[in-house]
């Protein structure tokens, strides 16, 4: 007991002879202590679940899974990029753009939350890298590795992705979705990745 109050930063007690009235004390402490870590840890775990979730998500775009991608979203969820779509659109339109690049990496960075019970307003800056992809390398049937295309340029750029998430039986997924662009640059495509370097 002793230890566990040290920890909290209350001083136990030298010796039991102060009677009932100083433990009662010291137990009211303790209880206020854990009563204010209470919201604050349940705030940081809502962080957590949120950047969780934004991890799923990046998996599945550039691993090129669908289904992971589609659950991070809740089914009515719309998503702009420019133009409002549905879930199974933008699943759709992410996954045929992504494939006309021979490797490509999307990574969070700082976020920003806002969070109101089951609601949350999150703002997530993202960086990502589009390596153009040498279609004339590709074969027939099972997916082949990417084949960089020196002869166009790779895309480096970073924006925000400004959500609206809500929180579902336990569970955070994003209901709204505004992409906005901030950075968008064009360098040569020098290919590293030709004796086998690369993954």
């Amino acid at each position: 007991m002793a230890g566990v109050l040290v920890m909290f930063g209350i001083a136990s007690a030298p010796n039991a002879q102060e009677g009932a009235s100083s433990t009662a004390a010291l137990i009211a402490g303790l209880q206020t202590r854990i009563a204010n870590l209470v919201p604050q840890v349940a705030y940081l775990k809502d962080r957590k679940d949120i950047f969780d979730v934004l991890k799923r998500y990046t998996r599945g775009a550039d691993r090129h899974d669908k289904d992971l991608v589609r659950g991070v979203f809740w089914p009515e969820a719309t998503i702009s990029f420019g133009t409002p779509m549905s879930r199974d659109d933008y699943v759709d339109w992410e996954e045929s753009a992504l494939a006309g690049y021979a490797a490509h990496q999307h990574h969070i960075t700082g976020q920003t939350f806002d969070i109101d019970g089951d609601t949350a307003h999150v703002e997530s800056y993202v960086v990502y890298f589009l390596v153009p992809r040498d279609r004339s390398a590709d074969t027939v049937g099972p997916a082949t590795l990417g084949h960089a295309l020196t002869s166009e340029k790779t895309r480096l750029g970073s924006g925000r992705y400004i959500e609206r998430w809500e929180r579902r039986s336990g569970e955070w997924k994003i209901l709204v979705r505004e992409y906005v662009e901030d950075l968008a640059l064009l360098g040569d495509t020098v290919d590293l990745c030709t004796n086998g370097n690369c993954l």
